[in-house]
C-alpha cells in the first residue's frame, strides 16, 4: 500500500512539472523571437565584419541612435503591459518584464500574454516603481517554479559562490536604452514588503537597509568582494520565494554600473 501511495505521489509531481512545461510552451516561447538573444543573433549574422583603417577620421562621427535587440513593437502588440526585458547573460533567465496599472498582483497569476497561468510573469509594482528604472530601488518579482521557469533557478545559481562569480551581471533592456547592473549580494530575507516598509529616497534608510543585507549570515548568502553600496546608487532587487520556507524571500541585489 505504501509503495502504491509513493508511486502516486511521484506521478502527481511529474504531472505538475509537465503542466508547467506545457504552459511555458504556450506562452513564454512565443516571445522568443523578440528576445535579445534571438535578435542579437540575427544582427550578428547579417552585419558584415568591420574593416579597420588607420586613415579613417572618426573625430566628427555622429553616434548612432540606440537600437534595442528586443523587438518591443512585437511584444507590446501582444501585451502593452510589457515595458522592458530582463536578461541574466549565460542563464535561462530571460523574460519580458511587465507592470499592470491598478493591479499589482495581476502577474502573480497571469503570463506575459495576460492569460491565466500558474507560472505568472516577471513584474514590478505600479504603486512602488515607475517604468524608467529611475527609482533608488526597483524590485522585480517572479515565482520560484520547480520546473526552473521564471525565477526557479535564481537561488540555485546565486547561493553557489562559483555561479555567483560566473553570472555577475543583470541586463535590463528598454526601448530606448539598456541598463547593466552588477550583482553584489544574494541573501535569504524575511517576507516584509521592502518598498512599502523602506523610504529609499532617505539616504540614511537606504544605507541602513543595505548594511543589513550585507550583514546577513546564512548558508545561502553570497556577496561580491569589496562591495560598496551607497545612497545615490540605483539598485535592482530580484525577489522570489525562499527554498525551504516559501513564506520568506530570496533576494538578488545588483547596482547600476552602466547604461547604453
Amino acid at each position: 500500500m505504501i509503495l502504491v501511495i509513493l508511486a502516486f505521489l511521484i506521478l502527481a509531481c511529474a504531472f505538475v512539472v509537465y503542466l508547467e512545461l506545457i504552459h511555458k510552451q504556450s506562452s513564454v516561447e512565443r516571445f522568443e523571437q523578440a528576445s535579445p538573444q534571438s535578435n542579437q543573433a540575427q544582427t550578428d549574422a547579417t552585419t558584415p565584419p568591420s574593416v579597420e583603417s588607420e586613415s579613417v577620421d572618426t573625430s566628427s562621427a555622429v553616434s548612432e541612435p540606440y537600437q534595442s535587440p528586443v523587438d518591443f513593437q512585437l511584444l507590446q502588440e501582444s501585451n502593452p503591459d510589457i515595458y522592458a526585458w530582463l536578461d541574466i547573460p549565460g542563464t535561462d533567465i530571460s523574460y519580458p518584464l511587465l507592470q499592470r496599472s491598478g493591479d499589482d498582483a495581476y502577474y502573480l497569476t497571469h503570463d506575459a500574454e495576460g492569460k491565466e497561468n500558474q507560472n505568472g510573469a516577471l513584474f514590478t509594482e505600479a504603486t512602488c516603481n515607475n517604468l524608467t528604472f529611475g527609482d533608488p530601488v526597483t524590485v522585480v518579482y517572479g515565482h520560484h517554479m520547480r520546473s526552473g521557469l521564471m525565477f526557479g533557478q535564481l537561488q540555485e545559481l546565486y547561493s553557489d559562490p562559483e555561479c555567483f562569480e560566473k553570472y555577475p551581471e543583470i541586463v535590463i533592456y528598454l526601448p530606448d536604452r539598456e541598463l547593466h547592473f552588477d550583482v553584489f549580494a544574494s541573501v535569504p530575507y524575511d517576507n516584509r514588503h521592502i518598498l512599502q516598509n523602506y523610504d529609499f529616497s532617505d539616504r540614511r534608510t537606504f544605507r541602513l537597509f543595505f548594511d543589513g543585507v550585507l550583514a546577513v549570515r546564512a548558508i545561502e548568502a553570497t556577496f561580491a568582494e569589496d562591495t560598496l553600496v551607497q545612497a545615490g546608487d540605483q539598485v535592482l532587487i530580484l525577489s522570489t520565494c525562499l527554498i525551504g520556507n516559501r513564506t520568506n524571500r530570496f533576494l538578488v541585489c545588483a547596482k547600476l554600473s552602466n547604461q547604453e
